[in-house]
């Protein structure tokens, strides 16, 4: 296990990644029960994940930084889990 993460992700309409540089680990995505958003998984365009109202999903083994998520003005994330040692 390496370290760990918790963070809040702010979001805005356009798409952004959770991280600003590689983060790679398993991670819980949580919409807290006030917002909502969208989540990028490829960048393909088209394989996006709509998150509604306390919803939580798991991702192993991704990087952070290559996942997007947009939403509302002051809609936000939370990001949970730990980055694997490499």
């Amino acid at each position: 296990m390496g370290n760990p993460i918790i963070r809040r992700v702010n979001l805005g309409s356009n798409f952004a990644p959770l991280a600003s540089q590689r983060t790679i680990g398993t991670f819980s995505v949580r919409v807290p029960a006030n917002a909502s958003a969208i989540v990028l998984l490829c960048d393909d365009g088209l394989t996006q994940l709509p998150l509604d109202r306390s919803q939580q999903f798991t991702f192993e083994g991704v990087n952070l930084a290559e996942i997007r998520a947009k939403g509302s003005l002051g809609d936000f994330l939370m990001v949970i889990g730990a980055t694997r040692v490499l």
